[in-house]
C-alpha cells in the first residue's frame, strides 16, 4: 500500500470528509443556482451575480472546491486503482457500490473538467459574457447554445446522474465510517434516505438542464430589451 494503516486511516477520513462536506454542499449550492434557469435568463444570471460579488470569492472557492476537489480527485484515483474488488465474481451490494462509486468517480473526472474548461476557455469565458448587456452576450444564452444538441443534453445528463449517485453513495459510506449509522438497521434506513437524495438531486439538475432547452423561456428572454436586463452579470462554471 505504501503508507502505514493509521495514515491510510486519516487520509481516507479527509477523503470522505472533503467529498460529503465542501463538495458536497459546492453541488448542492451550484445546482440550486442552476435551477433558475426554469425562471428565464434574467432570474438566472441574476442569483450568479448575487454569488459572484461575495467579497471572499476567491478565497472560499481556493478553499472550499479547488483544494478540497484536489485532494478528493486524486486520493480516489489511487485507491480506485489499488483497489480489487471485483463485482463480478462477488456480487455484493457493497461489493457493487464501491465499484460503482470508483467508476462514477472516473468519468466525472473527464466531464468535470470538460464542463470547467468550457465555461471558462471556449471562445468568450461565461463570466465575460454576464457582464455585457442583453441576452444575446449573456451567460444564459450560452448555456442555452451548448445544450443545444441533443447529443450534449444527454452528456450533461448523464454526468449529472454520475455526480449525484457518487454523491449519495460516498455520504453513505460517510455515514458508516464515521459512527453515525452503526448498526444494519441503521444502514438499511441510511441507504433508502441515501436514495431519496439521489434522485431528488438529480430531479433538480435534470429540470435544470430543462431550464436551458424550453423554447418558450429562450424566446422570451431573446424579447427582453437590453436596458432590462443591464444589472445582471457575473460567473458561472
Amino acid at each position: 500500500m505504501g503508507v502505514s494503516n493509521k495514515n491510510y486511516f486519516l487520509l481516507r477520513k479527509l477523503h470522505q470528509f472533503t467529498g460529503a462536506i465542501p463538495l458536497g454542499a459546492y453541488l448542492l449550492v451550484h445546482l440550486l443556482v442552476n435551477s433558475y434557469s426554469t425562471m428565464g435568463y434574467a432570474e438566472f444570471d441574476d442569483k450568479v451575480h448575487l454569488l459572484e460579488s461575495m467579497p471572499i470569492l476567491i478565497a472560499m472557492e481556493i478553499g472550499l472546491i479547488y483544494l478540497p476537489l484536489i485532494y478528493h480527485s486524486l486520493f480516489g484515483i489511487w485507491v480506485g486503482f489499488i483497489a480489487k474488488n471485483n463485482p463480478l465474481r462477488f456480487p455484493y451490494a457493497r461489493n457493487w457500490n464501491f465499484a460503482i462509486q470508483r467508476w462514477t468517480g472516473f468519468f466525472m473526472l473527464f466531464f468535470l473538467a470538460y464542463h470547467a474548461w468550457f465555461m471558462r476557455f471556449q471562445g468568450t469565458p461565461i463570466g465575460e459574457m454576464v457582464k455585457n448587456v442583453g441576452y444575446d452576450h449573456s451567460g444564459y444564452a450560452k448555456v442555452v447554445e451548448h445544450l443545444a444538441s441533443n447529443g450534449m443534453m444527454a452528456l450533461y445528463a448523464l454526468g449529472l446522474i454520475a455526480t449525484t449517485y457518487h454523491f449519495a453513495n460516498g455520504l453513505w459510506e460517510f455515514c458508516i465510517d464515521w459512527g453515525i449509522t452503526v448498526s444494519m438497521k441503521a444502514q438499511q434506513i441510511s441507504a433508502m434516505v441515501m436514495i431519496v437524495v439521489w434522485l431528488g438531486v438529480s430531479a433538480l439538475g435534470l429540470m435544470s438542464i430543462a431550464g436551458f432547452r424550453n423554447p418558450a423561456l429562450i424566446e422570451e428572454a431573446k424579447q427582453v430589451q437590453p436596458a432590462a436586463a443591464g444589472h445582471s452579470h457575473g460567473e458561472v462554471y
